[in-house]
């Protein structure tokens, strides 16, 4: 059930249409109504331009559907304020996204990351369906998620192949809440339903799974659930990994003595208090090297984190995450 024009002419959310028009600076600016201010030029001289978009807002995200009919370039820059996922459901557009191009088209997405600069060419004839996530809701919800306060913005592999199975999945989530949306009728949004907001949920916390991302370290699923005083321990780590904490602290912010404490994490996770330590440190420092550029070093970001003995945190890193540290740093950031 993938998003789809259908026979007789109708188009996702056809009934939550929010304009058409032939106008270029009437297009503009009803955009920008809903998402922000933008540059929006023809500059293809084949097919005639005619903007359409339908318009359905959520609690966490809006469904919508646009299309412009001739070539178009777009230029919002930076987003800013939400991230936007765009499925072509007709033609093709190229994204150029932080530096990267790449082809969108029925089995490529894009995602549009809040805080890096975006310019589109949407071609002749491309339609696409688009999910805007507001991001103060989003990265409260991941937080939520992880359990612990975002140490930066939350950056997402632009790229969504959606061939992958796991992808494929969340494409058919999305699908139904397009399908189910536009049963409602326009001016109904009041009656925002529970199953609705469920489903919301559950598209944004599949994203975060599913989608290489800079948080995918901290996503972890636990095998089980946690005694209390491990939590207790967890959530210390989590506070102060950025300290000089020994297994004293840690066992005397679970409220139970040192022994104890490393028998419930042996049984829990399989490891020691001190390694879920270096381990919350290296999800730390992946987090900073995915971002950091050429203004620091990985020895600086090591250091700042603890990590004294450069071999032995190499070591520990690659036994980690697949790669060396410098390997992560010089992959171009999401």
């Amino acid at each position: 059930m993938m998003i789809e024009r259908e026979e007789r002419g109708d188009r996702p959310l056809s009934n939550h249409v929010l304009f058409r028009s032939a106008d270029l600076d009437c297009a503009r600016e009803m955009v920008a109504r809903k998402f922000c201010r933008h540059r929006l030029e023809v500059i293809g001289g084949g097919a005639r331009f005619f903007a359409t978009q339908h318009h359905h807002p959520g609690r966490l995200l809006s469904l919508n559907y646009i299309s412009y009919g001739a070539d178009v370039m777009i230029d919002p820059g930076a987003l800013e304020t939400f991230y936007l996922i765009q499925i072509p459901i007709s033609g093709c557009a190229t994204i150029r996204h932080q530096g990267e191009e790449f082809q969108s088209d029925g089995r490529t997405a894009s995602l549009l990351n809040a805080d890096r600069e975006t310019v589109m060419h949407w071609w002749a004839g491309c339609e696409q369906v688009l999910v805007q996530i507001h991001k103060a809701s989003f990265t409260a919800f991941a937080e939520q998620l992880c359990e612990r306060a975002m140490p930066g913005p939350l950056l997402f592999d632009p790229m969504l192949d959606l061939t992958r199975p796991e992808l494929a999945a969340w494409h058919y989530l999305v699908s139904a809440m397009f399908h189910a949306a536009n049963r409602r009728a326009a001016g109904t949004e009041s009656g925002f339903s529970l199953c609705a907001a469920f489903n919301e949920q559950r598209v944004l916390e599949a994203l975060l799974r599913m989608q290489p991302n800079n948080l995918s370290p901290f996503m972890e699923a636990r095998s089980k659930p946690a005694p209390r005083q491990v939590k207790r321990a967890e959530e210390f780590i989590r506070q102060n990994a950025d300290k000089p904490i020994t297994l004293l602290d840690i066992a005397a912010a679970s409220g139970v003595g040192a022994r104890a404490l490393q028998l419930a994490y042996k049984s829990t996770f399989g490891l020691s208090p001190m390694h879920a330590l270096t381990r919350e440190r290296l999800r730390r420092v992946r987090f900073e090297l995915q971002r950091a550029g050429d203004a620091i070093s990985v020895t600086e970001i090591a250091l700042r984190w603890g990590f004294t003995h450069l071999g032995r945190f190499a070591a520990d890193y690659r036994r980690e995450f697949g790669e060396l540290p410098s390997e992560t740093m010089r992959r171009p950031a999401f």
